[in-house]
């Protein structure tokens, strides 16, 4: 996966304190959607957010420190967890954060309420909202992405096993 600003992301102090925690880094290994990582997907949002909130006037530090941790709650939820993910996987990965990171009131809000609309209350801030909105996008490019790479070896197969 190609992040623009991961050298940046790296290098700000804001940012690395995040990026450079063990705990943070355990997300490697915790499948997310389709094969990607939840680390990976994690960076892929942060690197969206980071650069639209940078365009758009917004306190980017915060929005991209919310994207970074939006999936923070730390199991695999193919196989494990507690049940509903979808739902309560964001009120568990602010519970993590907040045991590992201060969190301003944005922050905690952009990882809180990232899966809106499946969950009632909408974001408050513009960043929670971007927040939101990225992981949609980075959601929708890893299907995309498994589903292109489904088509072409189901076509491989055809072409060449025709029994299969």
């Amino acid at each position: 996966m190609m992040f623009q600003n991961m050298q940046t992301l790296h290098r700000d102090p804001l940012l690395s304190d995040i990026i450079d925690h063990k705990l943070f880094l355990s997300m490697g290994s915790y499948r997310h959607h389709a094969k990607v990582s939840c680390l990976d997907h994690t960076l892929q949002v942060a690197d969206l957010v980071y650069t639209m909130a940078r365009c758009w006037g917004l306190d980017y530090h915060s929005a991209t420190r919310g994207a970074l941790l939006h999936d923070f709650y730390l199991y695999d939820w193919h196989t494990g967890g507690p049940g509903l993910h979808g739902l309560k996987h964001a009120r568990i990965a602010l519970r993590n954060a907040e045991s590992v990171f201060s969190l301003n009131d944005i922050e905690k809000n952009a990882i809180l309420r990232h899966m809106w609309p499946l969950t009632p209350i909408p974001p408050r801030y513009p960043e929670s909202l971007l927040v939101s909105l990225a992981d949609k996008v980075s959601c929708y490019r890893e299907y995309q992405q498994a589903a292109r790479m489904m088509l072409s070896l189901k076509r491989f197969r055809i072409r060449t096993l025709p029994w299969i």
